[in-house]
């Protein structure tokens, strides 16, 4: 049985509006949420197998939205090829072309459907409340990232904040309103502030790079850097006053492009201040005891863990060379989602070797940006503040009174207000946890706002 872990990763399956960019084309848009089809699924609907992809919400304005899909169908075919794993269909999505014609097989309750119709476009986000600009950010060798500037209405300059994702290859493109890194966004854009986001290589609309899941993380990175480049020149964005917000991994990137493209301050929210293979024997240790292992159980696990991760992030042995013997493979399909071709939790795997050898207080120190760790009480990824508190230490050893450090009550790796880490625990797979609604934490932007208007009084 696959051993649920939590790591410094944000995923998601997925506007008045001005396009800037000329190279990048709205690409197709499926829209559906897609999940297992576990066996209580599969008896619940009665199901014969545990094939497909079950339907868990259907995008507005979307392909599956004019197909007129509903939650609990069961995709079983897309243009007539089966679909054996729920993460087929997000694949063969990615080879649509706008416009073309789309058959999807389904069963409803046992019920056998086809539903047939276009492929529709990616709609634009829009916001009556704000102005809405769609870029792109040109890289080397005729590339294109994806990039989204949300201001307030007006002229003039605004101060800044570029938002940085985490470890996932989701687009941030028209992001549902109560997506909880959507609602920070336009917190901030309703506090006066312009917030710049983009797409990595390879997902969303971008164009001409490798999938995202097989690009290496200095890609991603330098890719990043290019696009704070030219934020700094738009002539709606105050340079003196532009911060990163880096949420997750994004915590990690935000300081190596400040270190090449200087900027007034860091945000940094659920990061681990060490070494990744340090970080991942805290979370294969110390994260699954509190998520409730055996104790005894993890101590025999780490016998094969520890040398499993010291020749993978060390010595860079790549997974195949690794499956090769049965306890690595074990541990390596159990804990480390790998799937037999180069990707462990869905990244290739050289992303994650690429995590152990960044420089990373070199960065904090060339960055001297001021800095603000944020660490929330429930956020298990994160493990517990010493990262965030690390950091902060860092920062004041080379420029004494510069980072701060915050704790974020009750709030998870999401900016989800979830209780305690304790309450989150205890509720995490219980029938209490399907009735608990959390909400986004909205605190969050008022501390973040706070902090960056002392910042912008500053020389």
């Amino acid at each position: 049985m696959k051993k649920t872990i939590y790591l410094l990763f944000a995923f998601c399956l997925f506007a008045c509006t001005a396009a800037w960019g000329q190279q990048l084309q709205r690409r197709p848009f499926l829209g559906v949420q897609v999940s297992p089809v576990t066996d209580s699924l599969a008896t619940a609907n009665r199901l014969s197998s545990t094939q497909g992809a079950f339907v868990r919400r259907v995008i507005p304005n979307s392909t599956a939205a004019a197909l007129k899909l509903q939650v609990g169908d069961v995709i079983v075919r897309v243009n007539g090829t089966p679909v054996n794993n729920y993460m087929d269909v997000p694949a063969m999505a990615r080879q649509f072309r706008t416009g073309e014609s789309v058959t999807l097989d389904l069963n409803l309750k046992g019920k056998q459907t086809t539903v047939k119709g276009k492929v529709q476009p990616m709609p634009f986000e829009t916001d009556p409340n704000a102005e809405v600009r769609y870029g792109e950010v040109p890289l080397p060798d005729n590339r294109y990232a994806r990039s989204i500037l949300k201001k307030p209405k007006g002229k003039g300059r605004f101060p800044t904040v570029f938002f940085v994702q985490g470890y996932g290859c989701s687009s941030l493109d028209n992001l549902p309103a109560e997506d909880p890194q959507r609602q920070l966004i336009d917190g901030l854009v309703a506090r006066g502030y312009a917030v710049f986001r983009m797409d990595k290589p390879g997902s969303g609309d971008s164009q001409g790079s490798k999938p995202c899941t097989e690009i290496g993380y200095q890609e991603e990175l330098e890719a990043f850097t290019a696009g704070l480049k030219l934020l700094k020149q738009d002539p709606a964005v105050d340079p003196e006053n532009v911060f990163l917000f880096g949420h997750s991994l994004g915590g990690n990137t935000a300081p190596l492009m400040a270190a090449k493209e200087k900027v007034k301050g860091l945000m940094v929210y659920g990061i681990t201040g060490k070494p990744w293979f340090e970080y991942l024997l805290e979370v294969y240790r110390d994260q699954r005891t509190l998520l409730g292992a055996d104790y005894v159980q993890v101590d025999q696990d780490m016998r094969t863990v520890v040398p499993l991760l010291y020749e993978f992030m060390i010595l860079k042995k790549n997974p195949e060379e690794l499956a090769k013997n049965p306890a690595y493979r074990s541990a390596l399909e159990n804990i480390m989602d790998y799937d037999g071709q180069g990707h462990l939790y869905g990244r290739h795997y050289t992303f994650l070797q690429d995590l152990q050898d960044l420089p990373m207080s070199q960065a904090w120190r060339d960055a001297n940006a001021y800095t603000l760790a944020i660490y929330g009480e429930a956020d298990v990824a994160a493990l517990d503040p010493s990262g965030a508190q690390l950091v902060v230490s860092l920062v004041n050893s080379y420029y004494p009174g510069k980072a701060t450090f915050e704790l974020l009550p009750r709030t998870d790796h999401g900016f989800m207000e979830v209780g305690t880490m304790q309450e989150h625990v205890k509720r995490r797979g219980s029938a209490e946890e399907d009735a608990f609604r959390p909400r986004f934490n909205q605190k969050l932007v008022e501390l973040v706002d706070t902090w960056m208007k002392d910042k912008i009084k500053r020389a």
